[in-house]
């Protein structure tokens, strides 16, 4: 008969639909072998696709008896078998994990690589608590004070409202073997000392029913985490966006006005789309980048994975740097100007990939000046090509910012619009000697617009890298 608790994990969660494919690790342990047996008899409710995948882990003598007796089991229940063998111990030394790690990761690999729909998995309430316990040890958020979810991406867990002793009487009232692994006896693993040390003197010394509320304090947490996600999915829309260039942007003002557990979510939230793994990633590394938000000026810290974290006005800007920029091999950008003749054109690359496009035209019949981000028009005739040139800023670069040619250093112009001090030195330029006719994206010097009395156009052209002539 079909346990009642599964039957309300797996409908209460959504776990399993008609016609998914369900592929169920079985070690041959107690939880596996239960969670086999259910999800069996789970298919006189719901018409679904069961799979069983097994691990020999090379890492005991009898590691093969547990898959033969798990192949023996499949086929007695007529379910397909898949089974690999791995020597995790020789790939934790190779990923650089624990040996529990790796097992973990190999075993999910492999059962994605059958494209199911779900992955079930034997974790149940005792597991449960466990988890939660290791992660308060260890330093937890919220998140890690739900333990093990329900469902987790696709994975599901059917057993989750089900303890350990609830699984093994099951198992003796239904007269089922299964096998019994030895290293489970073993206090080498952190969470064979949990279970085997920790949790019985917690029950025996304060509270018979300890893993039951656990568990339950998990199941609160995660409708809380449920809640303040939802509240963190809002935040992201409202203060984060990604600029031009790619990199992460979160407005400063969400950080004065959010509350302080959304604030540090929004910032993980940030860095996880940036990073392979967040477990590198500390409460002290976010607590760094909240210090950043205080005070004036720009200020840079740096991460784990390569990332760059810049407060400058009124943004935080996240930043993963190439190997280039770590090295800062970057070439200087000089490219000078050829000398053109009414009709003629020249084009050239720009350091990021960008085109510039150059042409003289005839400005006798006053064309409309076109009013475009990246196209701009000057005079032609103010102009001394041999000392034009397509660079980025030195010392000593000004513009001329009005009608009587009042001269503003290119410093205080970047200052004064708010230009990053990071993309200061990359921003190219039109320039004529230290003169700058076009702060590249931004805006032009007076001296060089055109006038009523102009003959000749310099059309100036960048074609961005989505081939927009803005």
């Amino acid at each position: 008969m079909l346990l009642k608790e599964v039957i309300r994990a797996i409908e209460t969660n959504n776990m399993i639909e008609e016609g998914d494919v369900v592929v169920a690790g079985v070690s041959g342990g107690a939880d596996s072998v239960t969670l086999l047996m259910q999800l069996a008899e789970y298919r006189e409710r719901v018409d679904y696709t069961l799979q069983v995948f097994h691990l020999n882990h090379m890492i005991r003598p009898d590691a093969s008896d547990d898959e033969e007796f798990v192949r023996r089991l499949c086929k007695k229940m007529d379910i397909p078998f898949f089974s690999e063998h791995v020597d995790v111990e020789e790939a934790a030394r190779t990923l650089h994990m624990s040996v529990e790690e790796a097992g973990r990761k190999i075993r999910y690999d492999a059962m994605r690589a059958l494209k199911p729909d779900k992955i079930a998995v034997g974790h149940h309430r005792d597991d449960l608590a466990e988890t939660v316990l290791i992660n308060m040890c260890r330093g937890t958020g919220l998140h890690g004070m739900v333990g093990i979810a329900p469902v987790q991406d696709d994975v599901i867990r059917p057993l989750i409202y089900l303890t350990r002793s609830q699984i093994e009487d099951h198992l003796k009232e239904a007269g089922q073997e299964y096998c019994t692994d030895s290293t489970n006896a073993s206090t080498d693993y952190t969470r064979n000392r949990i279970r085997l040390d920790i949790i019985p003197q917690l029950t025996s010394a304060i509270n018979d029913r300890t893993v039951d509320h656990i568990a339950a304090m998990s199941e609160d947490m995660l409708l809380i985490e449920e809640f303040i996600m939802s509240q963190v999915d809002r935040a992201y829309g409202r203060y984060v966006h990604v600029d031009e260039e790619g990199h992460i942007r979160l407005m400063l003002r969400a950080v004065a006005s959010l509350n302080i557990y959304i604030t540090r979510e929004l910032i993980l939230r940030i860095i996880e789309k940036m990073t392979p793994a967040r477990k590198d990633i500390t409460r002290n590394h976010v607590e760094g980048i909240l210090a950043l938000c205080e005070g004036d000026g720009e200020k840079t810290m740096y991460l784990p994975y390569g990332i760059k974290v810049i407060r400058s006005y009124d943004h935080m800007i996240f930043i993963t740097e190439r190997p280039e920029d770590e090295t800062d091999c970057r070439e200087e950008l000089i490219i000078p100007l050829p000398n053109l003749t009414e009709g003629e054109g020249w084009t050239s690359v720009l350091d990021d990939g960008r085109i510039i496009t150059v042409r003289v035209k005839s400005y006798r019949n006053k064309p409309e000046i076109p009013n475009k981000t990246y196209t701009k028009w000057f005079d032609y005739d103010k102009i001394d090509c041999s000392k034009l040139y397509i660079r980025h800023r030195q010392a000593g670069d000004y513009l001329t910012v009005n009608s009587a040619y009042s001269k503003k250093s290119l410093q205080d112009y970047m200052v004064n619009e708010k230009i990053e001090k990071y993309k200061r030195e990359t921003i190219p330029l039109l320039v004529q000697d230290d003169h700058v006719l076009w702060v590249i994206g931004y805006r032009v010097s007076e001296y060089f617009k055109l006038s009523e009395d102009s003959k000749r156009i310099l059309e100036v052209n960048i074609t961005q890298k989505e081939n927009d002539n803005g």
